[in-house]
């Protein structure tokens, strides 16, 4: 263990795991994403005779443990679609060498795992065939599926090809299984059971002869910290407070960035490396990369040529490189692309996995929530998950690990108890989140009751008139902006007879909110949440527009007065605000080499080993491209992308909204000459033009 792995001592339940199988028990066992699960089999694999056979859905975990493996003299080979000819006509003759024997003498050369993708168990009679022919010869060892909640439609991650792998069990009954997965609720493992056809689990402390060996560890990490800061409103700002975000706290580590489309993973590795002056060296990955161009990523990441990948969610699952010292997901669309905090646990898992401090941060808009709807209103459960990863998001209180705990327990059944370890109960605060560690001044717990009323006032005159609003179009109307007034009719293709109307707000509300723009959305989506708003769809040829309506417990504020509201009356909202520092005055700012406009977009939070800073000096000014396109949302390699458009936004305060990528061509010397008529309009120029060279370069893997 120590030669090969170069691991001292066990973690926790490997070694009972190790054990299990090398006993030939069947196994299924439950460990917490950066746990540990690759070394419960592989490690029984070298002292194994004959080869071990790994069935995973990604093909970014077995490149990473195969070039592990190979470094340390292991034998191992990976069989997928991308698998060339002739070498894949190479490996099946090693292996067709070993079932026969005929590799007897040379046990140095033989094949100790074999990984390949579910498709191939389900669609490859050759392969098939070749599986009877080692067990025949007595060297098929194990059979190991990963991931194995793939199998349940209970599952928050089902792949209709590990549903097939039932014919494992048929084909070769007296071959032990091992199943692994990192959230293994128990409706989901009873699928898992039946449909790998193994027997009722038994407790694998004191397992007794027959049955399956069941293990399972704590959830909890307590090496992670997890930190949701504010999400700038312009995507240049974004792109600077990640840079810089990177650049002060994890300088020289190693890392992730989750973006939600392929487009957003290039842009975003282009720009941070232009951003940052080439002192942030970046890779791209997505499922359109070739796996050629996959496994230089990961060599060039692992030796520290490429310090960040900017990824889809295709990237990362069961990576074992342990010294990830912090994951960024660029919005909180991606999390919920990925089935809620499920997704986000996992993909956020990536780091720290040597167990050594590490960051989790997750930048945050309210106004996301409106793009996110009309991309999962189609989905089974997709309005529940959503508020699922927008109550966490918002929460400014409560610890991150008991919210997890809590979100577990409720979604999947998981008892309390997966979040408890030796040192603290699962209920005990873990005291390093952002919650836990924010200094009081820079959040404002309040009682928004009276301001709630009020919006749900003002959304009932719009109803009541025949108009629709968006989260932005409520916020800006309740506050007074666009003249007080909305638009009514113009249903239909044709869109006849729009009526303006003016809002009275002294008769309707009371007045208007006095609430700013970011607590105004904070609000709606807290309103959101708590069921006293809803959400409704319209949908076109082309578009999913979202609309915000009276939700089913409305009736518990509307039905009072404001005086009653005001005298504590009907059912009491609680928001959090957070508060940030005032803007940079031009003078101060030029003291301290600021941009005069530039906003303290992050709160001075600890978060475990780093601090989170103010952002540094802004650079020059670039020119931005649109990059954004819904249509090439990722998922992992297996899964099915989602064909939704954004949600229809109007939001006057965010006209930079759109603007995205930053452009890698430096600085040019301008020359006076007359703005054309679109650009007088303000729009902006594009620049298409890129230069080459070492300060610039990008390690782009996509041919896209």
């Amino acid at each position: 263990m120590k030669k090969v792995f170069n691991i001292g001592d066990f973690r926790l339940c490997q070694k009972g795991v190790c054990n299990a199988n090398m006993d030939g028990r069947d196994i299924v066992c439950v460990m917490p994403t950066g746990g540990g699960k690759s070394l419960t089999y592989q490690l029984p694999a070298l002292l194994t005779p004959g080869c071990t056979l790994v069935i995973s859905p990604l093909i970014s975990l077995m490149t990473d443990q195969i070039l592990h493996l190979k470094e340390s003299g292991v034998e191992a080979v990976m069989l997928t679609g991308g698998t060339p000819r002739h070498l894949l006509n190479e490996i099946q003759q090693r292996l067709t060498s070993m079932a026969s024997s005929r590799a007897h003498g040379h046990q140095g050369r033989d094949i100790k795992l074999c990984y390949v993708t579910p498709e191939k168990i389900a669609k490859s009679k050759t392969f098939m065939s070749l599986l009877r022919k080692l067990v025949e010869g007595g060297k098929l060892a194990r059979i190991v599926i990963d991931e194995a909640h793939c199998a349940s439609q209970m599952g928050h991650d089902f792949r209709p090809d590990y549903k097939k792998l039932s014919i494992l069990r048929q084909f070769f009954p007296h071959v032990p299984i091992l199943a692994l997965s990192a959230t293994c609720p128990p409706r989901v493992l009873q699928d898992i059971l039946k449909i790998l056809k193994m027997k009722p689990v038994i407790d694998g402390k004191a397992a007794p002869p027959d049955g399956t060996v069941y293990f399972s560890a704590p959830l909890y990490r307590k090496n992670l910290h997890y930190t949701v800061l504010p999400k700038p409103s312009s995507a240049k700002e974004l792109i600077v407070t990640m840079s810089d975000y990177i650049l002060q706290n994890h300088r020289n580590d190693s890392g992730i960035i989750y973006c939600l489309t392929r487009k957003d993973a290039e842009s975003v590795a282009e720009s941070i490396q232009a951003v940052s002056n080439g002192r942030i060296k970046t890779g791209v990955y997505h499922a359109n990369v070739e796996d050629e161009q996959k496994e230089r990523l990961h060599m060039q990441w692992r030796e520290g040529k490429v310090q960040v990948v900017c990824a889809t969610i295709a990237f990362g699952l069961g990576i074992d490189k342990g010294n990830v010292r912090f994951v960024l997901h660029h919005t909180v669309l991606l999390a919920i692309s990925q089935k809620s905090l499920d997704g986000y646990y996992q993909e956020s898992g990536r780091a720290g996995r040597d167990g050594q401090d590490a960051d989790c941060v997750l930048y945050y808009r309210p106004q996301d929530a409106t793009r996110q709807a009309s991309i999962t209103c189609s989905d089974q459960d997709g309005m529940v998950k959503l508020h699922d990863i927008l109550r966490f998001a918002q929460d400014m209180q409560e610890c991150r690990k008991i919210l997890f705990a809590r979100y577990f327990s409720e979604s999947s059944d998981l008892s309390m108890a997966s979040w408890t370890t030796n040192e603290s109960d699962a209920m005990d605060r873990c005291g390093h989140c952002d919650n836990c560690t924010r200094l009081p001044a820079n959040v404002e717990h309040k009682d928004a009751t009276i301001e709630a009323w009020q919006i749900l006032k003002i959304l009932e005159a719009v109803e009541g008139s025949g108009g629709r609003l968006t989260i932005s179009g409520l916020s800006d109307l309740a506050r007074g902006l666009g003249g007080g007034s909305f638009e009514t009719g113009g249903g239909g293709k044709r869109r006849k007879a729009k009526e303006k109307i003016q809002i009275d707000y002294d008769s309707v509300a009371g007045g208007k909110v006095r609430l700013s723009k970011d607590d105004m959305e904070s609000l709606i989506v807290q309103m959101l949440v708590l069921r006293y708003l809803e959400e409704t769809f319209s949908s076109t040829a082309y578009t999913v527009n979202v609309y915000v309506a009276p939700g089913n417990q409305a009736l518990r504020l509307t039905r009072f007065a404001r005086e009653d509201i005001v005298n504590g009356g009907g059912s009491r909202i609680q928001c959090s605000f957070r508060r940030h520092g005032r803007k940079v005055k031009s003078k101060k700012a030029g003291i301290n080499g600021q941009s005069p406009n530039m906003l303290d977009l992050q709160e001075s939070t600890t978060a475990g080993p780093s601090r989170i800073r103010k952002p540094a000096q802004p650079r020059k000014k670039r020119v931005y491209e649109d990059v954004s396109d819904p249509d090439e949302i990722d998922g992992e390699d297996f899964t099915s992308q989602i064909r939704m458009v954004d949600a229809e936004e109007s939001d006057d305060d965010d006209e930079n909204d759109a603007d995205w990528a930053y452009s890698l061509r430096p600085p040019q010397p301008t020359k006076k000459r007359r703005k054309s008529e679109g650009q007088a309009k303000g729009t902006p120029a594009r620049l298409n033009t890129r230069t080459s060279g070492d300060e610039y370069e990008v390690i782009s893997l996509s041919s896209d």
